[in-house]
């Protein structure tokens, strides 16, 4: 079976977010899951400062002296094939087309504002890996599998465009808030008959959005958690978009995500202070914390717990929320440390609280994966308040690592972390702590369950970390489950 995975970001190559994890790992886990029936490619543009990134890598790029040509906007724009080889994964296949990624920011200017053609920019993505696909990989794909708005488009040419291919198409909603919705015009600079800007199709309160796209003419639609899965089909989850996707409710599946747990594993990680496992997790957690203390100029009793945050700073984030308790650290007998940057405002108010409440929170701007890693491995529990979270990464990481997650109960949090009650936790039937109320009382009072436990059990602390660690969030079962999903649509 021959699988095409296309996608605006690919880790570690280039990333912006979640996304790029997902595409990063999904396609080798599927090849070692189906073995050699499966062969698997991802496309993805080739932007600045790639190709020096695989040079620190050690991956090669080569050409492979394939174009592809696709008329846009009333001009031919022909784009170059290279292909990025990393051992033990399958090939990374960078469109090269200089006018349209040889810049700053993927999505956006370095002055915040996106790029004024980026319908084209990723018009041309889903073009040219259509095109270059069955040249490149020795057959047509049996699945072109599209990643988020900006390979919404993949679905609809298959089907407008390619239907000689008769490939199947799978679509992912990473996060259904960002929908990629551009003028109506765009769509015969794309190369689209005016016959898809329907109600149930392409149009979006007559402007054109190809994330509705992709969900309109996909065989299969994936999320990214089961929980997602259900939730944008509601008011509260579905930006605008939960009636349609309700209509397609039979094509939806969750899938939820993975982590790769050979590159995040404490055993063998060389950035933090000790390594350890299931059986020396309370020494070299010990040895974790009082050198993350360190670091961030915390001064820790044993039995204040030490929160964390490692996020981008948005809205979705509910960083808000986290905010609003730091004045309440020292009567909860807790410390927190927040790794994070994005919104200009959260940004300001953590250094505030930062400065003001420097005996109890510690705060850096910025983000800097040695140092995440760190902070995983030396919390106690990492705080992850946001108010929808199609999965989330942060919360696996945590327990990964033998820290316990305080979560929204949302989305991929909801189905990760599993929370019996404060008994059951303690005689380790559950993952962690999760608040059903995003507000900063839901929060508190979580944080305040989580702090008695570590203070007043310890044994019962270790039973909750040890569970966590013990959980399979290996990429392997993902990709048992969007092999399955393959095999049904096969033509």
């Amino acid at each position: 079976m021959r699988i095409a995975h296309i996608a605006s970001e690919v880790a570690p190559w280039s990333q912006t977010g979640g996304l790029a994890d997902v595409v990063g790992s999904v396609p080798a886990a599927l090849e070692r899951v189906g073995g050699s029936d499966v062969e698997c490619a991802v496309f993805s543009p080739f932007y600045r400062g790639i190709r020096q990134k695989a040079q620190a890598c050690g991956a090669t790029i080569e050409s492979t002296d394939i174009t592809v040509a696709v008329d846009l906007a009333g001009w031919r724009v022909v784009g170059r094939l290279y292909r990025l080889q990393q051992s033990d994964h399958p090939p990374v296949y960078l469109i090269d087309y200089p006018g349209f990624y040889e810049r700053d920011g993927i999505y956006c200017s370095s002055t915040g504002a996106d790029h004024a053609d980026n319908h084209l920019r990723f018009a041309f993505l889903c073009r040219a890996a259509i095109e270059a696909a069955p040249r490149i990989m020795g057959g047509v794909p049996d699945v072109f599998h599209g990643h988020d708005w900006q390979a919404g488009l993949v679905p609809v040419y298959l089907r407008t465009r390619y239907p000689q291919l008769r490939s199947a198409s799978v679509f992912t909603i990473h996060n259904l808030a960002y929908q990629g919705v551009f003028h109506k015009n765009a769509l015969e600079q794309i190369g689209l008959d005016w016959s898809v800007f329907t109600l149930d199709r392409l149009e979006y309160h007559d402007w054109l959005s190809y994330l509705k796209g992709g969900v309109a003419y996909a065989d299969a639609l994936t999320t990214v958690s089961p929980s997602y899965a259900y939730e944008i089909q509601t008011p509260a989850f579905g930006h605008g978009l939960d009636i349609f996707v309700r209509s397609q409710a039979r094509r939806v599946h969750g899938i939820l995500n993975g982590i790769d747990t050979e590159a995040w594993d404490p055993a063998t990680d060389s950035e933090i202070a000790a390594n350890y496992d299931d059986d020396t997790l309370p020494e070299g957690k010990a040895a974790c914390r009082r050198a993350l203390a360190d670091e961030f100029h915390l001064k820790l009793d044993e039995d204040e717990i030490l929160l964390g945050v490692v996020s981008r700073f948005t809205g979705q984030k509910g960083l808000d929320l986290v905010a609003d308790v730091v004045p309440d650290l020292h009567a909860m007998a807790a410390k927190l440390i927040v790794l994070g940057s994005g919104d200009l405002g959260l940004e300001d108010r953590f250094r505030y609280l930062g400065h003001v409440f420097g005996g109890n929170a510690s705060v850096r701007i910025g983000f800097d994966v040695a140092q995440s890693r760190r902070i995983y491995s030396g919390i106690d529990a990492i705080l992850v308040p946001s108010r929808f979270e199609p999965c989330g990464l942060s919360q696996l990481y945590a327990m990964r690592y033998g820290t316990v997650p305080i979560v929204h109960a949302v989305g991929g949090l909801r189905d990760t972390v599993h929370d019996p009650g404060d008994s059951a936790l303690c005689r380790g039937e559950g993952t962690g702590f999760r608040f059903e109320h995003p507000t900063a009382i839901g929060l508190r009072w979580a944080i305040d369950r989580a702090a008695r436990i570590f203070r007043d059990r310890p044994a019962g602390w270790l039973a909750i970390a040890r569970s966590g660690m013990g959980r399979d969030f290996s990429w392997d079962q993902s990709a048992r489950a969007y092999l399955q999903l393959y095999q049904t649509l096969r033509r």
